[in-house]
């Protein structure tokens, strides 16, 4: 299924968003490193975000919807926050919270985030197995042919709807393709 190219219009749009979604994320990380000179430096992972803004800014704003499911690359949850800050999902108070007890996560993670992404997806491989599972037991092989459920649903009505097939997608970066679950 091909998708029609967004109008000069829908990219500003999107160029808009995405870039409040690489302050926003940016400065997450610029807070976490920002604690009182008696705690530890939380470190942080900028240029991980920053590799996912535009990436992540298109599916959530243009082209994901309906039962859609998303596993994120661990290290890019700043981004995954911003986004679910910017679409009304997750509290302004919880913007200055990363890598604090009971804040919100490095990873992103189904039990301990506010904003409960579809995958927890650790540093240990699982940003790319959970969903592969999770694909395969959603749209299990048809014993003649494959029709995709459809769906016509964006985030927030950011954009015009768009029919997308029903999709589980995966993104992470090439650390994860080394860790011992994919070998």
């Amino acid at each position: 299924m091909t998708h029609q190219p967004l109008t000069e219009s829908e990219t500003k749009v999107l160029r808009s968003i995405e870039r409040r979604v690489l302050w926003l994320a940016t400065r997450m990380i610029d807070e976490a490193n920002r604690r009182p000179k008696s705690e530890v430096k939380v470190g942080g992972h900028q240029a991980s975000c920053a590799s996912m803004v535009s990436i992540m800014t298109a599916l959530w704003f243009a082209h994901i919807g309906g039962e859609d499911k998303v596993a994120i690359k661990p290290h890019a949850s700043p981004v995954y926050h911003a986004i679910k800050y910017l679409t009304g999902e997750l509290d302004q108070s919880y913007l200055t919270t990363l890598r604090q007890r009971g804040g919100l996560q490095a990873y992103p993670s189904r039990t301990k985030d506010p904003d409960v992404s579809d995958f927890s997806t650790g540093s240990v491989g699982l940003g790319a197995v959970a969903p592969l599972f999770s694909a395969a037991t959603r749209h299990p092989p048809p014993a003649a042919t494959l029709t995709p459920t459809l769906v016509n649903v964006r985030p927030h009505g950011s954009l015009p709807p768009l029919a997308t097939p029903n999709w589980t997608r995966a993104m992470f970066g090439k650390q994860s393709l080394t860790q011992q679950q994919l070998a």
